[in-house]
């Protein structure tokens, strides 16, 4: 078979803007490329969400290769969908049947749809693990609470029967849903380029105020915990005299977050930055003193990759594949501030020599995860994903 189609299934979002160009900040040209590599053509069978907003306004990059086809999905959860068998949908299982290659990204609501399709119709597939549905379900809300179970049951089926699994953590995902394949790798879907590994402090604005920073893919998801350092900010300003400044990159209201540092008296503390694309990012790693992950739930955050690759001091909860990244000394439980201003604390003391060893000993973790050495390791096994899918179909 000389020509390849690919499918690729997700929640995403990605975002229709009002001209009706597609676009997405995880969900985009530099991540479905590692797809295209094997596939001549790739379906995108993504949520999607129209905006009324140019993909300018939204500082989000277009999806406009001509390789790649967007199927707009719905929003899977609903509890018309969760819980009331639909029939197969036409069009999801049109575009499976012209599919070689089928990459489901995990959890998802809208992969779980989808294999459902592919499973009935008997073909191959690939799983990629980034996080625990259990985790994100029941620290979300009380209907996340009631589906929690549904979902880690899905999420365990759909793994264990996949022809082939990429987990992005080392040991935490896949103890948690094993696949029984040969056909597994560990394989983070976030990489560092060689020319963002920065560890110089020139480019810093100085401020008299330590900067705390989280970034997130939305920052009304409240199980991301970054009500948790604002209490924190809250306790540091009115006990021990010390203001923080916190920024919070990511697209969203903030309306609860907002509340939050109003109950605490920190609101002209917390900085809600919106969206920023990667340069920003660049720039705004360059400029916080400390990068926090207070996560309930994880899977391999990229942000922190991307914050050690800075040589950041960082700090994280002890959840799913943080404790891969960060040194035991900068862990804390979701939950507690104490802990985070204990953590904050103890930075000011640190001397510049002391800051200069946390700074190294992060910057060489980040190389593990290094664009050159991950993108050889991938696409070794999605090759090896295709000559399993093509052998098998011509043996047919």
């Amino acid at each position: 078979m000389s020509y390849t189609t690919g499918l690729f299934c997700f929640d995403g979002p990605i975002f229709k803007d009002r001209n009706g160009e597609y676009c997405s900040i995880t969900v985009n040209e530099e991540m479905l490329s590692r797809y295209l590599d094997v596939c001549d053509t790739l379906y995108l069978l993504v949520r999607t969400f129209e905006s009324n907003k140019t993909y300018e306004e939204l500082n989000m990059p277009i999806i406009s290769n001509d390789r790649i086809y967007v199927v707009e999905m719905p929003d899977y959860y609903s509890l018309k969908y969760l819980f009331f068998k639909k029939k197969e949908h036409k069009k999801i299982a049109s575009i499976v049947e012209k599919s070689d290659l089928i990459f489901a990204r995990m959890p998802s609501q809208t992969s779980n749809v989808i294999l459902d399709v592919v499973q009935r119709m008997g073909k191959p597939y690939m799983v990629e693990v980034g996080g625990c549905a259990w985790d994100s379900f029941f620290n979300h809300s009380l209907k996340g609470k009631i589906i929690a179970p549904y979902m880690f049951y899905l999420e365990r089926k759909n793994v264990r029967n996949a022809d082939f699994a990429s987990y992005v953590t080392k040991e935490f995902l896949q103890k948690r849903y094993p696949n029984y394949t040969l056909n597994q790798i560990s394989c983070s879907n976030v990489y560092i380029e060689p020319n963002i590994s920065n560890l110089s402090d020139k480019d810093k604005v100085e401020s008299k105020f330590v900067i705390l920073g989280t970034a997130t893919n939305s920052i009304d998801v409240r199980y991301k915990g970054q009500d948790t350092v604002i209490k924190a900010i809250g306790l540091l300003k009115k006990k021990y005299n010390i203001r923080v400044l916190y920024d919070i990159v990511g697209p969203g209201s903030g309306n609860y977050l907002r509340s939050v540092a109003e109950k605490y008296d920190v609101a002209n503390q917390v900085r809600f930055l919106g969206t920023k694309n990667k340069i920003e990012m660049q720039d705004w790693y360059k400029k916080i003193d400390i990068y926090i992950q207070p996560s309930k739930q994880e899977g391999l955050p990229r942000s922190v990759i991307e914050a050690i690759s800075f040589g950041k001091y960082s700090l994280g909860t002890n959840v799913a594949g943080i404790p891969e990244l960060l040194d035991e000394n900068f862990l804390f439980n979701p939950g507690d501030y104490l802990a985070i201003a204990r953590y904050i604390k103890y930075y000011l003391t640190l001397s510049a020599s002391e800051k200069n060893l946390i700074s190294k000993s992060n910057f060489e973790k980040s190389q593990e995860y290094s664009a050159q050495k991950l993108h050889y390791r991938r696409k070794e096994f999605f090759n090896k994903f295709k000559q399993y899918v093509l052998e098998g179909q011509d043996e047919m």
